[in-house]
């Protein structure tokens, strides 16, 4: 005891030791006994002030972290702003509660939230010494951590300084409210509640909350299954975690464990060979990382886009901060559809296809199930990581296989991925997979896409020239067309410029020029609305954009999982599914939160599906650009390669009844694009020349699907009805007199495709003068209809060459007196045809025609046709593609 005290600290000590001596005896008797005088007054204030303080402790649901599992139940994360797991008592071993107890409250069955004894010892100690005794019973050191707590969760500041209060006034009055709390709290839970409370809450250092989380992280047990050693261990950090815990002081760990043990042998709750065993042991640590982030996630990637994907789900909440707040203190349980072992080998072979090289290039593939939308697995080439390397593929956390929204980078070029839509618009216009393509013939263009023989502005040829199908504005739909005079297009390797191309070989081979030629035919436009339909979007969310190269060649840039999920819907006879990474929410209470997600969608009548099918699967023949990627045992897919005018975006998306896949390889967006890519050797695969989506992209695709179907049996589509397949037979409607656009969307309406031919005509220019063949005759839609359409002059007529006279002989002289023969009379000039009429029709139809009831004959077109008009040089070449 010091010698000593200060005259105030002993008025002060001696006031505060007179009122809790007074409260504690009061509170001891019942409140019953009577009380007189001076003593009477400061009890019958105590008991006020006591009775004055909140009894009922309203506190909230612990913060609990969630857990975001696979779909075959593994955990892939726990989202939390504290790692904490709530267990109930049968899931915490006896020796854990046991070991808690002895440390902290020997008495703890005994009293009713509050200890007489250690209360009035701590008031002395704390009175005459400098030491602070604490003397709350662990009923009390439950109450002050579920206040904290709360106090941390509302963020009041001034709450959290006023419970860590430790001396003066507000230390007593705050444990004197810690009592009444104690006090009611122990007339409502038992005793095996507040303990199973108290190892929920307390800290455990290390970023640990609750004996659960705890155990998992120091020994990878659960609670249940604590050992002696292992309980005294945790029960030992409580008091000091930052200092004691196994982890920052092992030393220190050690002694503050075997002080358990002593504790826990003087009550009798282990015996002398238990304790002796257990103190001698040395704590074996098996640490585990939490995965309050998705960094320790198994599938680190996966994990961001359904954390993103769960923030935007009204379920959780009406704004994103509500929604993070109960994703990470709510205790959810989250069921994905992330298939871990198809992950797992996806993720092996992209690593393989793509290791680190010279040219940067890397890989990223989603799977999709058809028919449902559920995401069964996507990763990519580089390692998940905050501090992204220099290259921005070996290292990053940003994530290849989705959009903008849920963490991408902006998406890849497509490039002939997109003619897919092409072929879908083609078919619902009626348009049938046996069709043939006429193609005009190719101009010359520089490698600028500059048209060099254009009749309105000859250039002279500069460096190599190109063979290019020449399209102008009026050749596509307003609203969809092209922004230059005109638009050149490449083939690959220059080739495949038929005049006739029957729509299987343009498919299978992937020829630009067709595919332009098809879309001018079907209508841009209209293009851009299905490939909306079948959830095709630029990565940043917003529509295609409304221009051909986009449309036709796939400019535009989108995300693996979107053409993986729009792939899908025709996979599944045309019915579109938006992707879906969760298939259940349940909160701690086992009740399931329903969400707010859109039902599946027929977008794609099925028989045009089944057409569109039949046309990819040409892709994935010996003869197709995808010959790389036929799967093992000619299993049926149908697929579509994709390269970008550099080579530095590929990829190959294809489908089997069973799965869509998207592989994508090339330079990320945002990434160096390192050095030449061509002639590359990557990994242990040389790429001839550049790099196009059967190169790489196409193999990657066939080990993964043959990967992922080892254990799907061998399933095929129907075959789609004679109608698709070999078109219908329709009567050839009235567009004569219309402009050429006008024409041709009636000619649409009927499922017909059409060619034009200016022809020399007095009708106003851009006018329909008459069709081959003719207004009124019936054909099958695999025919094309010409449109003459009047370059708006009549020709002239011709003047007849002077024929030189034939050689007489000379005429003998009249006879005498006879008159001279008349001069002969010069001969009529001839009257120039007459102009047609719009009831004029063309010559007979082709074969495959039936006549109208007797058209009239239409004039052939006149002479002087000239070939359509140009313009000045436009953009570079864009999708020359293989495709």
């Amino acid at each position: 005891m010091r010698s000593a005290l200060s005259a105030a600290k002993v008025t002060s000590l001696l006031g505060i030791f007179l009122a809790v001596s007074v409260l504690m005896g009061v509170i001891a008797a019942g409140l019953a006994a009577p009380v007189v005088g001076a003593a009477g007054l400061a009890a019958r204030e105590g008991v006020g002030m006591f009775d004055r303080l909140p009894g009922d402790l309203e506190q909230n649901p612990l913060a609990q972290q969630s857990r975001i599992l696979a779909a075959d139940g593994s955990v892939l994360a726990t989202p939390a702003k504290q790692n904490r797991i709530i267990v109930e008592s049968d899931e915490i071993s006896q020796h854990m509660k046991d070991a808690q107890v002895a440390i902290e409250d020997e008495r703890f069955y005994d009293h009713g939230g509050m200890d007489v004894e250690a209360l009035a010892r701590a008031v002395v100690s704390n009175a005459t010494t400098d030491n602070t005794q604490g003397g709350s019973t662990l009923t009390q050191q439950y109450i002050k951590m579920a206040l904290q707590a709360e106090a941390i969760k509302e963020q009041d500041a001034e709450a959290l300084q006023q419970l860590n209060s430790r001396s003066g006034m507000d230390g007593y009055i705050r444990k004197l409210r810690e009592l009444k709390y104690a006090v009611t709290l122990e007339e409502r839970l038992t005793k095996d509640e507040i303990l199973v409370g108290y190892l929920n809450l307390a800290f455990y250092g290390d970023n640990v909350y609750g004996v659960e989380a705890a155990a998992r992280h120091y020994f990878d047990v659960q609670a249940k299954d604590l050992s002696i050693a292992q309980a005294a261990t945790l029960a030992g950090i409580v008091r000091a975690p930052t200092s004691t815990n196994p982890v920052a002081n092992p030393e220190l760990a050690t002694a503050r464990r075997n002080t358990v043990l002593d504790k826990m042998l003087d009550q009798e709750m282990i015996t002398e060979e238990e304790w002796e065993a257990a103190r001698e042991s040395e704590i074996e640590l098996t640490l585990t990382d939490s995965q309050r982030s998705c960094i320790n996630s198994p599938n680190p990637y996966f994990c961001d886009y359904v954390t993103a994907w769960l923030l935007q789900q009204p379920a959780l909440g009406a704004t994103q901060d509500e929604r993070f707040e109960r994703l990470t203190t709510g205790g959810l349980t989250i069921t994905t559809t992330l298939d871990r072992d198809l992950s797992d080998n996806l993720g092996e072979i992209l690593r393989e296809a793509t290791p680190e090289n010279d040219y940067n290039v890397a890989s990223a593939a989603t799977i999709v199930e058809p028919g449902t939308g559920h995401v069964l697995a996507f990763d990519q080439s580089s390692e998940y990581s905050f501090d992204e390397s220099g290259d921005k593929v070996t290292s990053t956390s940003v994530n290849w296989n989705v959009d903008t929204e849920y963490g991408g980078p902006g998406g890849m070029e497509i490039g002939s991925v997109a003619k897919t839509y092409t072929v879908v618009e083609a078919l619902e216009k009626g348009i049938p997979v046996e069709t043939t393509l006429e193609i005009e013939e190719p101009g010359l263009a520089d490698e600028n896409g500059v048209w060099l023989d254009n009749p309105d502005d000859p250039q002279t040829p500069e460096g190599q020239t190109h063979p290019v199908g020449v399209f102008e504005r009026e050749d596509f739909q307003e609203g969809c067309t092209i922004g230059e005079d005109y638009w050149t297009v490449r083939n690959a390797l220059d080739e495949n410029h038929d005049e006739e191309m029957e729509l299987r070989k343009a498919v299978g081979l992937s020829i630009n020029t067709a595919f332009a030629t098809l879309a001018s035919q079907v209508g841009t436009c209209d293009i851009v609305d299905t490939m909306s339909e079948l959830g095709m979007h630029a990565a940043t969310g917003e529509e295609w954009s409304p221009f051909p190269p986009a449309i036709v060649l796939g400019s535009d840039y989108a995300s693996p999982m979107t053409v993986a999920t729009s792939y899908a819907a025709l996979a599944a006879g045309g019915v579109y599914c938006e992707p879906l990474p969760v298939t259940k929410i349940v909160d701690t209470n086992g009740e399931e939160i329903p969400l707010e997600t859109p039902e599946c969608e027929r977008v794609v009548d099925e028989e045009v599906a089944l057409g569109t099918v039949e046309l990819l699967k040409e892709v994935v023949q010996m003869t197709g650009s995808g010959w790389t990627a036929i799967l093992d045992g000619e299993r049926p897919a149908a697929g579509k390669t994709g390269t970008n005018n550099n080579s530095s975006h590929t990829f190959f998306a294809g489908f089997t009844p069973q799965l869509s896949t998207a592989v994508f390889v090339g330079v990320p967006t945002g990434a160096a694009l390192g050095d030449e890519r061509v002639d590359m050797q990557i990994g242990d695969r040389f790429i001839e020349g550049p790099l196009f989506g059967s190169s790489l992209a196409g193999p990657t695709w066939k080990r993964i699907m043959d990967m992922a179907h080892a254990d799907l049996p061998v399933e095929d589509w129907e075959e789609p009805s004679d109608e698709i397949l070999n078109g219908k037979r329709v009567t050839i409607p009235d567009v004569i007199g219309m402009d050429e656009e006008e024409a041709r969307e009636a000619l649409r309406e009927e499922g017909l495709t059409a060619s034009v031919q200016d022809v020399g005509s007095s009708r106003p220019e851009g006018t329909v003068v008459y069709t081959t063949p003719g207004v009124g005759s019936s054909i099958r839609t695999t025919t094309s209809v010409v449109l003459h359409v009047s370059s708006g002059f009549a020709p002239q007529p011709q003047p007849q060459p002077a024929q030189p006279a034939p050689a007489q002989q000379p005429a003998a002289p009249p006879p005498p007196n006879q008159p001279a023969p008349p001069e002969p009379e010069p001969e009529p000039e001839p009257e120039p045809e007459p102009e047609p009429t719009e009831e004029a029709e063309p010559p007979p139809p082709e074969e495959d025609t039936e006549p109208a009831p007797a058209p009239a004959p239409a004039p052939p077109p006149e002479d002087g046709e000239e070939p359509p008009g140009g313009g000045p040089g436009g953009d570079g070449p864009p999708g020359q593609d293989d495709g």
